[in-house]
């Protein structure tokens, strides 16, 4: 078994630093001192991507050629090919996590009592307002908390379709000591046999997302995994990552603050004010796992100057 290509690269665990949630968080009110505002980017593949909808169709049906009797179909919202909110909030969390002191959110191990204390997925007592939450939960939510940042579907607004077969694919075996996630240099040569709908290289997707009552810090967390700042990550979406499938670049980033005193004293005022993104990341510094941002950065991040 040991003697198997891996198409895999792993982050050692470490214990999660789990805090309790500040009232000056929460949903119910801004609170002045914290940013609540708004993110506009682009998503551009450089790898085909694939999103399923769980739909099995003839390829005739869906528009395109191919050998196969059945293809694997896109997500759709209407007629439009589309990445899920929820999906490009996981892929963003994946990275969050991974390069902060955060528990394994999901995950079929069984922890060991002292286990689950140091790596399993956070919960917190909304009722009581009681609950120690790690970095990516404060940001992303768990188990009885409602997140700060959220994302919204993110439609194509370019590129073309077509099928792209893969390996077969398999449920992954559970580590209790690394996570783990697909380097790009490492794709899985076997033979290719399950067929997609994929968005074609070069597709591009337009993405919003809002974040509501973080530190300058934990919007710097956020921008890091989109792209940002000096490891310039390349996000990976969707299915087939060991395949040579799910690579992106985000592009065109504005974030915006929500000026909520300006947003009442005129129906006319300008309530939006761009943040600094580097202030943000550099307030990150002391949240992150540079190490891990380091290994991240050799394998996923972007050695082009069109990255940043």
């Amino acid at each position: 078994m040991d003697d198997q290509p891996k198409f895999y690269d792993v982050v050692e665990l470490i214990p999660k630093q789990a805090e309790p949630v500040e009232r000056e968080r929460g949903q119910h009110h801004l609170n002045q001192q914290r940013l609540t505002g708004r993110l506009a980017f682009d998503l551009v593949a450089f790898q085909p991507i694939h999103v399923g909808s769980g739909m099995l169709l003839p390829p005739e049906a869906l528009g395109l050629s191919s050998d196969s009797l059945l293809v694997k179909a896109f997500f759709r919202i209407g007629e439009t090919l589309t990445l899920p909110g929820s999906s490009l909030k996981g892929a963003i969390r994946a990275l969050v996590e991974m390069f902060t002191h955060s528990c394994v959110c999901k995950t079929t191990v069984r922890w060991k009592r002292d286990e689950e204390n140091d790596y399993g997925e956070c919960s917190f007592h909304a009722r009581r307002h009681y609950g120690d939450l790690c970095p990516a939960c404060k940001l992303f939510g768990a188990m009885g908390y409602q997140g700060q940042v959220r994302f919204d579907d993110a439609p194509q607004v370019e590129g073309n379709r077509q099928v792209y077969k893969i390996p077969a694919q398999y449920k992954p075996v559970p580590d209790r000591d690394y996570r783990r996630y697909y380097p790009y240099d490492l794709t899985d040569t076997r033979e290719r046999e399950w067929p997609l709908e994929v968005a074609a290289d070069n597709a591009r997707f337009a993405a919003q997302a809002q974040f509501t009552n973080l530190t300058q810090g934990e919007l710097g967390t956020v921008l890091i995994a989109l792209g940002h700042g000096e490891w310039k990550l390349r996000p990976r979406f969707g299915a087939g990552k060991s395949s040579g499938l799910g690579g992106m670049r985000v592009v065109n980033l504005v974030v915006q603050q929500w000026q909520t005193q300006k947003a009442y004293q005129a129906f006319d005022s300008n309530a939006w004010k761009t943040i600094d993104i580097k202030t943000c990341i550099q307030q990150a510094h002391s949240m992150v796992r540079e190490d891990v941002l380091a290994d991240l950065a050799r394998n996923l991040g972007d050695t082009t100057e069109e990255g940043e």
